[in-house]
């Protein structure tokens, strides 16, 4: 690993890196037993289960990204373990459907694995500079706190266990919120880009739940409709991130010092967790929708079909706010009227909900295309400014 280069030009242009990408195939099947978990438990304890899954399965990512954000080159120890810390989430994944019961233990020590690696990995990547080891060790013990709580949580009944996994998910999230990130340091493009790529990962278990309920149903063309509207809304959400994402890096280059890491922690590393979050629910809901389309559907479904698309807005209206404090309305009317339809998701068949999805996700479409067009007809002026949203 290069710990001691300078940000130079060269090393701060840098994009996401294959072992980066292949790293990152791990949570796409994790992500999926999330949405596992969730569908096997079909009860609100198991969406909320599913939810502290998520923040678990996300907080390891994010670990990682932080760490890979400040190694320009890694050396063959660096791979080698990166591979471990692989095959420890790829354990913790398969046994995540069942991470509060039977599995607890097999998840929960897996986990702690791909942990302590990721520590063995941030020893060794600051090991010679004073400034990124004086942050790692300041953070160390929230690092592997959470970690060892999920363990402890194996050996508790519900709600004990439960209460653990909160425990610990407060651990992760306040660590770096209550000790600060002073001394680390933020590679914008890098940054912008892994991001987008967990995004992409996400989206991508949409897709998958789309063709794993509607496998056997392929033959009805009630289904296959549901599958063309299902794909719409994930594209609309595609559509809806990734809109301004050069904006963002700009962003990031023009915030200096402190500053910027504070922006790369609260808009990435927090408020990017309300987009994957979204992005799940909505797959929990339209394995249910794809499956029975001309039924409709039951209040949970309902709630994490369209709250799930209503959250991945939300999520992107704060990252947006926080990134250029600028309030994205048209996501913010779209993120309204997505939560309004649970009442009619609860009468009327499905794919109709799907289709009001569609047609929420199209008008804002036309609002953001209207407001770019107007942009474009403006002066522009020489200071830097984040183009409209």
């Amino acid at each position: 690993m290069d710990v001691n280069a300078e940000p130079g030009i060269d090393q701060d242009d840098r994009t996401t890196d294959t072992l980066e990408l292949f790293f990152d195939l791990v949570f796409v099947f994790a992500m999926s037993e999330v949405t596992q978990l969730m569908l096997a438990e079909g009860s609100w304890l198991g969406l909320g289960r599913g939810a502290l899954a998520l923040t678990a399965v996300w907080w390891a990512w994010v670990c990682y990204a932080w760490l890979t954000n400040t190694t320009a080159d890694a050396g063959v120890a660096a791979r080698i373990l990166t591979l471990a810390a692989m095959a420890a989430m790829l354990v913790a994944a398969t046994a995540l459907p069942d991470a509060f019961g039977s599995r607890a233990l097999l998840f929960a020590v897996a986990y702690l694995c791909v942990r302590l690696v990721h520590l063995v990995l941030l020893l060794l990547d600051t090991g010679q500079n004073r400034e990124q080891r004086s942050a790692a060790m300041r953070l160390l013990p929230t690092l592997l706190a959470g970690a060892c709580l999920l363990v402890i949580a194996a050996f508790l009944d519900t709600p004990y266990r439960e209460w653990a996994w909160v425990l610990a998910a407060l651990i992760d999230l306040g660590g770096p919120l209550v000790l600060g990130v002073g001394g680390l340091r933020v590679l914008p493009r890098y940054f912008v880009d892994r991001h987008g790529s967990i995004i992409i990962i996400a989206l991508g278990e949409t897709i998958l739940q789309v063709g794993t309920g509607a496998h056997p149903h392929l033959s009805d063309a009630g289904v296959i409709t549901a599958v063309v509207l299902a794909l719409l809304i994930a594209g609309q959400l595609w559509w809806s991130y990734f809109g301004l994402t050069d904006a963002a890096q700009a962003r990031l280059v023009s915030t200096p010092g402190l500053a910027q890491t504070r922006l790369a922690r609260d808009a990435y590393s927090y408020l990017h967790l309300l987009i994957v979050a979204g992005i799940v629910f909505f797959a929990l809901g339209l394995h249910r929708a794809i499956d029975k389309v001309f039924d409709p559907l039951p209040l949970l479904h309902a709630v994490a079909l369209t709250g799930g698309v209503a959250l991945a807005y939300v999520g992107d209206v704060a990252y947006r706010w926080r990134d250029h404090h600028r309030l994205a309305a048209d996501r913010l009317i779209a993120a309204a009227a997505s939560g309004a339809i649970v009442a009619p998701a609860l009468f009327a068949p499905a794919v109709l909900t799907l289709a009001a999805l569609v047609a929420i996700g199209a008008v804002r479409i036309v609002w953001e295309a209207r407001d770019r067009l107007a942009a474009t007809a403006e002066p522009q002026s020489s200071e830097y400014m984040p183009p409209p949203i």
